[in-house]
C-alpha cells in the first residue's frame, strides 16, 4: 500500500483504509461453491456503490470501523498475517482528529498539506498491515484502485498479440511454423529453454523451462497457440487476422483462445523481478484433436510435480467483471475434489485481489469447460491426482470463443498480471512451509 503522500493524504488515507477492508475480508471469508463475493456486501446497501469504488468519505468508514463484526474481521485477518490485533479504542480516537481535522480545513479553504493528522490513523490501521501484506503476497494487493475505464494493457503486451495473432496457426494455416520460432524466441529472450518437441507427429508442442528467480517452488502453465478456422470473414465487424482495439475491446481470431492469454502472461512474466520455477507447456493441436499433446503430455506431466497448475485462461462475467475462480483437487479419472487447505488460502487472496479492483468473485470447483475441444483436453486429462489446479486469466463471458467477432477485455490485464504475482508469492510461501 502507499505511503501516506502530502497533499493528497485524505485521498490515500481512505484509499488505505478501504484496501484493508477488502483485503481483511478477503483473507477471513470462507469460501462456499457458487457464492459470489466483494467486500461491500458487508456495507448497507446505501454505502455499497461507493464502497465498491473505494470513495466511502472518513466519517462513514469511522463508523465501519466501529462495528463489532468489522472489528472482529480486522484482527482475524491480521491474526493470519502474525500481527497483533487493532487498539480499538485507539482507532477511534484517530479517527475522531482526522474527521475534525478535516472539517476545519474545509470551513477555512485549507489543507493539511503534510497530512499530520491523517498520518496518526493511517500509522495505526494501515502502516504495519501494508507491509505485512506485501511481505507475503506482493505489492499488487496495496496499489491504488485501477479503475476498469481506466485499465488496458502494456505496450509490450499489445505488441505480443499483435504479434501473435497475425499468424495464421488455424488448421489449414501456413503461420504455425513461424509461430512457433517466434514463441520460442521470445521465451528463450526472457530467459527460458525451449524444446519443440513432436513435430514428427504433427504440430509441435512448446516445452519452456526457467529456474526460480528468487522464489521457491515450481508452478506449470498450459496453452496453445492453434486457433479454429476465420469462418466467413467478410461476416466479422473488425478483420479478424489483424488485432483492433474497439470499445475497449480487443478483436481477433484466437484473441480469446488463447493468444490474448499467451500474451499477457509473456508480458507479466517479463515484467515481475521474482518467480518461481515455471514450466510451460504450449501445444499447436488443441482445436484438432492435440494428437502431440496426446501423445506426449501423459510421460512429460507424469514427471512432474509442481506445487500449481495454472490452465491456459479463467473467465469474467461480462455484465459486471466477477471474476470465476475455477480451483481443485485433481480425484481420480479428473473428479474435481474441493481445494486443500493451501489452495483455498490462494482462492481467498485472489478473491481479495479482484476486491480491491471492485469486482466480485465467485468460487467453483471444477475445471475449465472444454467440452467443444476434440479428444478433450490432454493437460486436464492428464493432471495426477492430488494436483492442485487452478483457472484464472484474461476472457470474460462475452468473447464469443470460435464465433464471429471472438474479442477480450482490455481492463483484465493489468489484473491477470496482478494475479500472477500473487500466484507466484502463493507458491513460494507454500514451497517453503513445513508439509
Amino acid at each position: 500500500m502507499n505511503r501516506i503522500q502530502m497533499y493528497s493524504s485524505s485521498t490515500h488515507l481512505k484509499h488505505g483504509l478501504q484496501r484493508v477492508l477488502a483485503v481483511s475480508h478477503g483473507l477471513t471469508h470462507t469460501w462456499k461453491a457458487g457464492e459470489t463475493v466483494g467486500w461491500w456486501t458487508m456495507l448497507r446497501p446505501d454505502e455499497q456503490d461507493r464502497g465498491r469504488d473505494h470513495a466511502l468519505p472518513t466519517d462513514v468508514l469511522a463508523l465501519v470501523y466501529a462495528r463489532d463484526d468489522v472489528r472482529g474481521m480486522l484482527d482475524a485477518a491480521r491474526a493470519t498475517l502474525g500481527l497483533p490485533a487493532l487498539d480499538h479504542a485507539a482507532v477511534q480516537a484517530a479517527f475522531r482528529v482526522a474527521i475534525i481535522s478535516g472539517k476545519a480545513h474545509r470551513a477555512h479553504m485549507g489543507r493539511d498539506v503534510y497530512g499530520s493528522s491523517n498520518k496518526v490513523l493511517w500509522d495505526v490501521v494501515c502502516a504495519d498491515f501494508a507491509r505485512a501484506v506485501g511481505a507475503r503476497y506482493g505489492l499488487a494487493l496495496g496499489d491504488d484502485p485501477a479503475p476498469r475505464s481506466e485499465s488496458r494493457p502494456t505496450e509490450g503486451a499489445l505488441d505480443d498479440l499483435r504479434t501473435l495473432t497475425a499468424f495464421d496457426t488455424s488448421p489449414e494455416g501456413e503461420g504455425n511454423d513461424a509461430c512457433v520460432e517466434w514463441l520460442a524466441a521470445r521465451l528463450g529472450g526472457l530467459g527460458f529453454t525451449v524444446q519443440a518437441i513432436g513435430s514428427d507427429r504433427g504440430r509441435p508442442l512448446l516445452v519452456a523451462h526457467r529456474e526460480a528467480r528468487g522464489l521457491a517452488g515450481h508452478v506449470v502453465l498450459y496453452g496453445h497457440y492453434d486457433v479454429t478456422p476465420f469462418g466467413r470473414e467478410e461476416k466479422w465487424t473488425y478483420p479478424p487476422r489483424s488485432l483492433t482495439e474497439a470499445d475497449a475491446r480487443l478483436f481477433a481470431r484466437g484473441v480469446a483462445d488463447n493468444k490474448g492469454p499467451l500474451a499477457c502472461r509473456i508480458a507479466a512474466i517479463a515484467a515481475l523481478p521474482s518467480t518461481p520455477e515455471i514450466t510451460w507447456l504450449i501445444q499447436g493441436e488443441e482445436e484438432t484433436g492435440s494428437s502431440v499433446a496426446q501423445a506426449l503430455l501423459p510421460n512429460l506431466m507424469r514427471d512432474l510435480r509442481p506445487t500449481l497448475w495454472l490452465d491456459e485462461t479463467g473467465y469474467h462475467d461480462h455484465e459486471d467483471g466477477t471474476l470465476r475462480l475455477l480451483g481443485r483437487t485433481v480425484g481420480a479419472h479428473d473428479m474435481s475434489l474441493p481445494p486443500d487447505d493451501a489452495l483455498a488460502k490462494l482462492l481467498q487472496v485472489l478473491g481479495a485481489l479482484a476486491s480491491r479492483w471492485g469486482v466480485p468473485a465467485r468460487y467453483e470447483c471444477r475445471g475449465l469447460n472444454k467440452s467443444v475441444v476434440e479428444g478433450g483436453c490432454p493437460f486436464n486429462r492428464n493432471l495426477p491426482a492430488g494436483a492442485r489446479y487452478l483457472a484464472v486469466g484474461v476472457n470474460d463471458s462475452g468473447a464469443r470463443i470460435h464465433g464471429l467477432d471472438e474479442s477480450i477485455p482490455m481492463w483484465t490485464f493489468p489484473l491477470h498480471t496482478a494475479e500472477l504475482d500473487v500466484i507466484f508469492r502463493w507458491v513460494d510461501l507454500v514451497a517453503r512451509s513445513p508439509s
